[in-house]
C-alpha cells in the first residue's frame, strides 16, 4: 500500500490543533470553531499503532479521509481498531 498523502495531511493537522501544556502533554483550550477542524482534530486521538499504519501507507485501502471523519471513532484504542478492521495491531 503507498501512503495516502491526504491522510497523512490530516493527521498532521490534528497535532497541530492541538496546544501543549509545560510537560508536553497534548491540550485542548478551546474547540476549534469550523466543523472541519473539529473532524480533523479527532484523528490525533487514534491509537499510536493507526496513525503510525497511516503515515506508513499501511491503512486498509478502503480507508480514506472522508470516510473516517464521518465515521464514529471510539476513544478505547482496542475499539477503534475493531471498528477501523485494522489489520495491522501490534
Amino acid at each position: 500500500m503507498t501512503p495516502d498523502p491526504t491522510l497523512i495531511a490530516a493527521l498532521r493537522r490534528a497535532h497541530s490543533l492541538l496546544g501543549r501544556d509545560r510537560k508536553g502533554m497534548p491540550v485542548i483550550e478551546v474547540s476549534p470553531p469550523i466543523a472541519h477542524n473539529r473532524n480533523i482534530l479527532r484523528l490525533a486521538f487514534l491509537a499510536p499503532d493507526i496513525q503510525r499504519g497511516i503515515m506508513e501507507g499501511r491503512q486498509p485501502q478502503s480507508l480514506n479521509l472522508q470516510q473516517l471523519i464521518k465515521m464514529h471513532i471510539p476513544l478505547s484504542w482496542k475499539e477503534q481498531r475493531e471498528v477501523l478492521n485494522w489489520p495491522h495491531s501490534k
